[in-house]
């Protein structure tokens, strides 16, 4: 199955090059929050706070429409309190891989949607005060869907973005029915420069 994911980025990647008649790159970071679904929490404020940094290339091929394409380190997970009463912190590192479609609504303002394949570098789970174990089980590639809205501060090279990102895959292989599937979300806020 990574495979197959792998050939989709090389792919897309590949259409970059063939379409591009001007593109930008540059460097993006930002925190994320983010939950697990049916992991343990049961509140919209039971998430994690992580971040993501990595690197971007935008590549127009039509008047308002580009492709845009990230390699990010970024860590994810929830934290909640157990039924124990003791806290619990999910910490998931991945290095994700958004391929997305940029269409400007207006000026600047832009909508993007697309794909997003995540690699699971290491998870790790710790409660209460315990030193962190890392977790058993855990499915190594994710595959997702994104979608958000951005700014390009043009004059300054700055760009702003906002983009939610749900999971369709199961992060662990011991899940039997389709309540027990956990399912990742995470809302990024990100901030780069174009160089």
């Amino acid at each position: 199955m990574k495979t197959i994911y792998l050939s989709l980025v090389a792919l897309f990647l590949a259409t970059f090059t063939a379409t591009a008649q001007d593109f930008s790159y540059g460097v993006i970071g930002g925190v994320n929050f983010s939950k697990v679904e049916n992991l343990g929490g049961s509140g919209i404020e039971e998430n994690r706070l992580g971040f993501h940094l990595g690197g971007v290339v935008e590549i127009p091929f039509a008047e308002k429409w580009s492709y845009e394409g990230s390699l990010l380190y970024s860590v994810e997970g929830e934290e909640f309190e157990n039924a124990a009463g003791a806290n619990t912190d999910i910490k998931l590192q991945y290095l994700n891989v958004p391929l997305q479609f940029k269409y400007y609504a207006y000026k600047d303002f832009s909508i993007h949607f697309g794909p997003q394949i995540g690699f699971l570098l290491k998870g790790e789970e710790s409660i209460g005060d315990a030193d962190a174990v890392e977790i058993e089980n855990t499915v190594n590639t994710n595959f997702a869907g994104t979608i958000g809205f951005g700014y390009d501060l043009r004059a300054h090279d700055l760009y702003f973005k906002s983009t939610f990102t749900y999971g369709f895959t199961d992060i662990l292989t011991n899940s039997s029915t389709e309540d027990s599937f956990q399912l990742p979300g995470t809302l990024h806020l990100s901030v780069g420069y174009k160089f």
